[in-house]
């Protein structure tokens, strides 16, 4: 049975909620243990970041998308 709208608003909301505390997290981890990488680290992180943010865009506009569909 498919979700309702609400549903999946709901699911996305918790998605982004968790790629926000997520981005937090390895922002911290970053100012403590940058100094200590090598560049392929900081490489292999930036890279992780992006990809991250990526996906926060994604999930961001599939939020607006579906709230203008609640809308009425």
């Amino acid at each position: 049975m498919p979700n309702t709208l609400q549903e999946q608003l709901e699911r996305v909301e918790r998605e982004i909620l968790l790629y926000l505390e997520f981005d937090e997290i390895e922002k911290a981890r970053f100012d403590r243990e940058s100094y200590l990488w090598t560049a392929e680290d900081r490489i292999e992180w930036q890279e992780i970041q992006i990809g991250n943010a990526e996906q926060l865009r994604r999930l961001l506009r599939e939020r607006e998308a579906l709230r203008r569909n609640l809308s009425p």
